[in-house]
């Protein structure tokens, strides 16, 4: 009876061939069974034909309509891309939280410990512009808020949020929650505060776990999570490092920033803003950045991009 050939006496019989392939060509074999090559060119070949990985392939800072949690509908996220080569995304929660004198009038994600005026609202879709997306929201009380994510210059992302007070009485102490959520994006998702960096006039930058540990200051910006924050940044920016390579992101809201905050358990980074208050009909809107720099924190020069 003719016996089935196995795999084992396949790949033998497979190895006595008399052509190799090398490098993806064929060469002929000479007498003593090794391949025929020159050395020489195949590392010509190499160096005239970079190497492309599945990891390197996408290139470029791009930014898509996104979803974290697909059972939360109305939340607003946008993933975007670094300006590097990369194939992940970091999570921009946009925003997370609207907090006024009215109550916590809109949170993407439901946290039953915390009461929302407004929840299980309606998915509101993302609309593409050139280099970007953006949305508009109406809230049951008249109040309207939208966003704007797009490639700004160089290796930026411009932020931009509005609010309008279509609401009979003022609207007073608005802040925000922005969250930058790093699980998607492996080189800066480490769990930790330690790769998370601000910046004091006394110690220069420091690290969100040393900033902890910092008595009060009497600084501009917050370190910690909006009005209840330590004043200790003079810079209205949080940093995070590559665990990469010597680059980093930052995010900021310039002039308008509260606060600066991360949670190494979840992992995320925030610089939260505030608005002005807002007279009946009245609105108003405010300007952030994503920045990506390659280099060292030594060379991140900050004031070039506010």
């Amino acid at each position: 009876m003719h016996k089935r050939p196995t795999r084992r006496r396949f790949l033998k019989s497979a190895g006595a061939a008399t052509t190799a392939a090398v490098g993806g060509g064929i060469f002929p074999v000479c007498e003593s069974g090794k391949a025929q090559t020159n050395a020489d060119d195949q590392t010509d070949q190499s160096q005239d034909q970079p190497s492309e990985t599945y990891e390197t392939q996408a290139k470029g800072i791009r930014i898509f309509p996104g979803e974290w949690r697909p059972h939360y509908p109305w939340e607003q996220i946008a993933w975007i891309s670094p300006s590097w080569p990369s194939q992940d995304y970091i999570w921009l929660d946009f925003p997370e939280a609207l907090f006024t004198n009215k109550g916590l009038l809109f949170l993407s994600h439901i946290n039953p410990p915390i009461h929302t005026v407004f929840h299980n609202l309606p998915k509101v879709p993302w609309v593409r512009i050139p280099g970007g997306i953006k949305y508009e929201r109406e809230l049951p009380n008249g109040v309207s808020f939208g966003g704007t994510v797009k490639k700004g210059k160089g290796s930026t992302v411009d932020l931009e949020l509005h609010l309008r007070n279509g609401t009979s009485e003022a609207l007073k102490n608005i802040t925000l929650q922005t969250c930058a959520f790093l699980r998607g994006i492996r080189e800066f998702g480490d769990y930790t505060r330690e790769n998370k960096f601000v910046h004091s006039p006394s110690t220069g930058w420091m690290t969100l776990e040393q900033a902890r540990t910092m008595t009060r200051g009497s600084e501009k910006y917050r370190v910690g999570w909006r009005t209840s924050g330590n004043p200790l940044a003079d810079l209205p920016v949080t940093v995070t490092l590559s665990n990469q390579a010597d680059r980093l992101f930052a995010i900021t809201w310039l002039e308008d920033t509260l606060s600066l905050v991360s949670n190494p358990n979840h992992p995320c980074v925030h610089a939260d803003p505030r608005f002005k208050d807002l007279a009946p009909a009245e609105e108003a809107s405010i300007r952030g950045k994503l920045i990506f720099f390659n280099g060292p924190l030594e060379e991140f020069e900050f004031d070039k991009y506010s």
